[in-house]
């Protein structure tokens, strides 16, 4: 019996520290804040150890947030160390997917920073990418990061807008299959991308209406907010 209820006790401290980790991490990226993002890193540090996936995909948030204040400062003095960590986790576990598809979106914000980069990291970024979609094609992330990656990248190394929506409406359904939606910010940026992608297909209707849908969920998601007022200008 003594068994049993400290089992219970446990599993419900690592579902408290979970949802404590994601409510964080939730609160960094609707601030854009990249002090509250450092303080997400130290706390899954902490938490689940430095070679976690947990604390990576914390710094990932980290240097994905720099970006709204271009803040290459941080960027520069973590992304090393992101990677690196990336790196460990994929070589550790070379079948999941969702560990690559973080390290892709990372080279992705390397050549956002740098486009010189672009010839050394792209090819890296897209391969990862295709990696992890046939690895984990279950995983909304690899969906999200693959849409990403073909929505940002120029069509002539490989950028698809069509791919793009597809690979976005399969991520933001994935996350709402799941019901794994509120208080989620990698569902919030998928919309925000889906809605992009629409544009660049000429659904604007559709780009408006998928930002309504992050925005009611977070009237003040400045990001929704901000594309939406431009498409109805």
């Amino acid at each position: 019996m003594k068994k049993i209820v400290s089992i219970l006790v446990l599993t419900t401290s690592i579902v408290s520290m979970a949802q404590d980790q994601r409510e964080a991490e939730y609160a960094a990226y609707m601030k854009s804040s990249v002090v509250l993002w450092k303080r997400c890193v130290s706390q899954a540090d902490k938490q689940y150890g430095s070679q976690s996936f947990e604390k990576a995909m914390a710094m990932y948030g980290l240097l994905n947030t720099t970006m709204a204040s271009r803040d290459k400062e941080t960027f520069n003095d973590n992304v090393d160390q992101t990677i690196d960590l990336f790196k460990t986790i994929i070589e550790e576990k070379p079948s999941w997917g969702e560990p690559k598809a973080a390290l892709s979106a990372i080279y992705g914000l390397v050549i956002a920073y740098s486009p010189m980069k672009g010839m050394l990291y792209g090819s890296k970024s897209s391969s990862l990418a295709d990696q992890a979609l046939n690895e984990q094609s279950e995983s909304p992330f690899v969906h999200k990061v693959f849409g990403g990656s073909k929505l940002y990248t120029p069509a002539m190394f490989g950028g698809d807008a069509d791919e793009a929506v597809s690979a976005l409406e399969k991520a933001v359904a994935i996350y709402e299959q799941n019901q794994d939606t509120q208080g989620n910010w990698l569902y919030m940026e998928s919309l925000v991308n889906l809605s992009m992608a629409y544009q660049k297909v000429d659904k604007i209707d559709k780009a408006k209406d998928t930002l309504k849908k992050s925005l009611e969920l977070e009237p003040e998601y400045g990001w929704a907010m901000s594309i939406l007022s431009s498409l109805n200008e």
